[in-house]
């Protein structure tokens, strides 16, 4: 099995990718090619996508956590209690068997 991965080699021979971050297999043989282009041509063409795709990201879950933090606030003590038996609630109906 062959697999390609896109990007540049840094100055102390650290592996950087285009696009989104990958672990790199070890301990397989591997053949590189070097293209003759720099790294500024690369980087403004998929850097700063991968830059803008992990900022949203991050903006989604401050979202998240801020909606949660406002709900954590809203909660009263028997809504906790509530969702501390959902759980069982719901799971109440796996447990059940139908013969027919």
């Amino acid at each position: 099995m062959v697999q390609t991965y896109q990007g540049y080699f840094t100055e102390d021979g650290r592996f950087i990718p285009n696009g989104t971050p990958v672990k790199l297999p070890t301990r397989r043989r591997a053949i590189v090619n070097i293209l003759d282009e720099d790294i500024e041509d690369m980087a403004n063409a998929d850097v700063s996508k991968s830059d803008s795709d992990a900022q949203d990201r991050v903006e989604r879950i401050e979202m998240i956590l801020a909606a949660a933090l406002e709900a954590k606030d809203e909660l009263t003590d028997e809504d906790w209690d509530e969702m501390l038996n959902l759980r069982a609630k719901t799971n109440a109906g796996l447990s059940r068997t139908v013969e027919i």
